[in-house]
């Protein structure tokens, strides 16, 4: 059952893909730009933690103006890992060495970037007004919901027996179903991928993860606002689903604990842990139905559910393949070759180059738009490869072109924009003064 009106799109609509624009729009992306800056400092104001905090007593946009941006509902078909073909097959979820991540932890447990970089982010808020401010009421309001739903106590009426973990969990899946929520998953609570400012405030041992999928045309418009918007109004939608699931766990007797999109935890860990996807180069979590063009959300909870498990989908077969997302990124901040990183297998994303064009070009995500996963769906790549060995789209305009944030230009396959030094290291951005002091470094997994 899905909420009316908001039905899933058919998957050969979900999956056209949407035109280039032309110069005209070109032109307008260019100068919107250079209005947005322009804006800043009087818009920005609007991104303070003071007027946030009005913000969120502000109506909505209404329903009519949302449309662009809205999430499909319903929940996603799932995938048969038996198509996988031989030759893109690796491991199941992701490699690890379990004693070199228990050291890793053990010398230096996670901390939260948004604690570390406070000061950045109060840099990076006001340039995000654009993106911020249509959706900043519902989204504000979904966040306080979640986090109240950490004081609802457990209310099963007396005399109802529990239930079996296998009849708990198939209930709880049904009901997310239910709210419209794109997939869901059950992973083991581990405290080394929960940042240190937030460790011991958990209850349980299980941690159930939330995906909703992100409206398709919007993401496609990477890098710009819209898409930008359309990310926040997901998980606006993902946390206000996740609200109603905590509930609904209260008044079966168990205790359950939402989390907001910042996280206190590495939401991609468990969603690898409870076979939701895989890690892509790009240090995306991507699911076969919609590659990362999805929001992830955990709920943190004592009931005891049966554990879901990785599953090998040949993604990381995929991506060594594909690499659309290493030769796409404008400032070349994604390595090619996988080393292990705090006893993980994965790409580690170069945050120097990264961060400070994801701060400035409205998210930037360009390594999210050209991903064929994103695209077509994993079906559909691995369609293609089983009939011709190689991976859809792979160097046409279609799936590797965008639109560059700032100059409005077309870039094929094979060209990348020039990034200024002054987009590159914002002398003014309190992230680049620290990168540049010696032995510093940026948090992450």
């Amino acid at each position: 059952m899905l909420r009316a009106g908001r039905q899933a799109a058919p998957e050969s609509m979900r999956r056209s893909r949407v035109r280039r624009r032309g110069f005209a729009r070109r032109l307008l992306l260019r100068y919107s730009h250079v209005l947005e800056h322009a804006l800043t400092p009087w818009l920005g104001r609007g991104m303070s933690p003071a007027v946030l905090k009005r913000l969120r007593e502000f109506p909505s946009l209404p329903a009519v103006f949302r449309r662009p941006y809205l999430a499909p509902r319903g929940a996603w078909a799932p995938f048969d890992p038996a198509r996988v073909p031989a030759e893109l097959r690796t491991v199941a979820g992701i490699r690890r060495d379990s004693p070199a991540e228990q050291a890793a932890f053990d010398a230096a447990p996670l901390r939260s970037f948004f604690h570390i970089h406070a000061d950045t982010m109060a840099w990076v808020a006001p340039r995000l007004w654009r993106a911020w401010l249509p959706v900043a009421p519902r989204l504000l309001k979904a966040r306080r919901a979640v986090r109240l739903s950490r004081r609802r106590e457990p209310s099963r009426p007396p005399g109802v027996p529990a239930a079996s973990p296998a009849e708990l969990t198939a209930r709880l899946k049904e009901q997310a179903a239910v709210l419209g929520i794109s997939a869901i998953g059950v992973a083991k609570y581990d405290p080394k991928y929960t940042f240190a400012e937030y460790a011991g405030k958990h209850p349980g041992d299980r941690v159930i993860v939330c995906v909703l999928e992100q409206n398709y045309a919007t993401t496609q418009m990477l890098p710009s606002s819209a898409s930008e918007q359309a990310a926040l109004s997901t998980y606006a939608e993902l946390m206000d689903s996740m609200t109603a699931l905590c509930g609904w766990l209260n008044r079966e007797g168990y205790r359950a604990h939402g989390d907001d999109q910042e996280g206190e935890s590495i939401f991609i860990h468990y969603g690898v842990a409870a076979g939701l996807g895989q890690l892509g180069l790009n240090g995306q979590l991507l699911t076969p139905q919609a590659g990362s063009r999805c929001r992830l959300g955990v709920i943190y909870t004592d009931a005891r559910l049966d554990l879901d498990a990785p599953v090998d989908y040949g993604i990381e077969g995929v991506c060594d393949r594909c690499q659309a997302c290493v030769r796409r990124c404008p400032v070349g901040a994604i390595p090619g070759t996988r080393r292990e990183h705090r006893g993980v297998t994965k790409i580690k994303l170069n945050t120097k180059r990264c961060f400070p064009v994801v701060a400035q070009a409205a998210g930037c995500a360009v390594c999210m738009k050209v991903c064929p996963v994103q695209a077509y769906g994993l079906g559909a790549v691995i369609d293609e490869f089983e009939r011709t060995g190689t991976i859809l789209g792979k160097h046409t305009d279609d799936l590797e072109g965008y639109d560059w944030f700032f100059d409005g230009r077309h870039y094929l396959p094979g060209q990348t924009p020039r990034v200024p030094a002054a987009i590159l290291r914002p002398p003014d951005m309190p992230f680049v003064r620290r990168q540049a002091t010696p032995g510093a470094e940026a948090a992450g997994s």
